[in-house]
């Protein structure tokens, strides 16, 4: 009887411990990727962090980010290093959308770090710290993407440790020459948050010039021009390629982009409408990174009988070209100093730093 006692009641506890069990099972890991488009981030930093999670930036949700910046408000303390860091563990933490091509940190900041390293076990001084911050800046990758981390310093009035402050903006950008930015006043600082929000919109927008031109004789030289020349051999800005057909297909070899920068390559396969060849210039920019115009392209065919370009009436900007902005999806955290010692300049900070936001949102206006 015992036994049988005993029988029933270990059968009742694996029954109770497989319940127990299945009920405890984890769940399926989500691998689909974020939707494609902005992603921005807010880390306000003092003695404490306000931080705003990452979310989609447009013209619909700018309110919620300049909200945030409005609601910032000021206290002593300056815990920079662990702001940013805290900042990257947002961006690593983040779901990628599949589309991602660009990384950012943008920080702002007055003074000098204080008290970073008590806030974490890892290290024992702020020196640390900011070794730690700047190998992550270097050498992390976010889906692939590696971090451009860019810096602005408005020097207080109460740092002394000139040094000090100089390399704490260097170490919090990944480009000292290039993304660092120490001005001397809010007015300076606003123009550079406006400045590096354009760059990265830049990064992230694809500027695709379509040009459409007849079926031509293989292996011809043909160059088209962007500048309003009437004489071909005054253009600055051009593309030159020889044409053969590949296939069924047209085709551009042995390119040469003048005054200009493509992520197309040295050799363009062309779509086709019946005797039209369309070739497509993926992130057709000038030098600068600036979308081109099209307005005043022309196309030219290099005639070896004569040894001279002819221009070619027939191709016109309205009705050969096409251009069409193609988005790539962007992850950006803007880190903000609230320390006390900001005083008038922390007003004039939330507006640069919403000119920032307002920027990235008209750009990205809708998505």
């Amino acid at each position: 009887m015992k036994k049988h006692i005993l029988s029933v009641a270990v059968l009742a506890l694996v029954v109770t411990l497989t319940t127990f069990t299945s009920c405890r099972k984890p769940k399926a890991e989500d691998n689909t990727p974020a939707k494609e488009g902005l992603y921005l981030g807010i880390v306000g930093f003092n003695s404490e962090l306000y931080t705003m999670p990452l979310g989609l930036l447009n013209q619909d949700t700018k309110h919620n980010f300049e909200n945030f910046v409005d609601g910032l408000s000021m206290q002593n303390g300056t815990i920079l290093y662990h702001a940013v860091n805290t900042g990257l563990n947002s961006l690593a933490a983040a779901k990628i959308p599949e589309n991602l091509i660009n990384v950012s940190v943008v920080t702002f900041t007055d003074g000098l770090d204080q008290g970073s390293y008590v806030l974490s076990e890892s290290y024992n001084s702020g020196s640390e710290y900011l070794a730690a911050v700047n190998s992550r800046i270097n050498n992390e990758l976010i889906g692939g993407s590696n971090i451009s981390a860019y810096s602005i310093g408005v020097r207080g009035s109460d740092v002394s440790d000139i040094e000090g402050f100089r390399n704490s903006l260097n170490k919090l950008s990944s480009d000292p020459i290039h993304n660092v930015f120490e001005v001397s006043n809010m007015n300076e600082a606003s123009d550079k948050f406006a400045q590096i929000a354009q760059q990265l919109y830049n990064q992230s927008t694809f500027y695709n010039v379509t040009l459409k031109l007849p079926a031509q004789e293989p292996n011809t030289r043909i160059r088209f021009t962007f500048d309003n020349v009437s004489d071909v051999s005054e253009s600055q800005c051009y593309i030159e390629g020889t044409y053969i057909r590949n296939g069924n297909r047209g085709q551009l070899t042995d390119i040469q982009y003048v005054g200009l920068d493509c992520m197309s390559g040295v050799a363009v396969t062309a779509s086709t409408e019946g005797i039209f060849d369309l070739f497509l210039f993926q992130n057709l920019t000038d030098l600068n990174g600036t979308q081109i115009s099209t307005d005043y392209v022309k196309q030219w065919n290099w005639l070896e009988s004569t040894s001279q370009w002819q221009y070619n009436s027939e191709f016109t900007p309205s009705g050969n070209t096409q251009t069409v902005n193609e988005y790539k999806s962007a992850m950006i955290m803007l880190v903000l100093d609230c320390s006390s010692s900001l005083g008038s300049d922390f007003v004039n900070m939330k507006t640069a730093a919403n000119g920032f936001i307002e920027t990235l949102s008209g750009n990205y206006n809708g998505r």
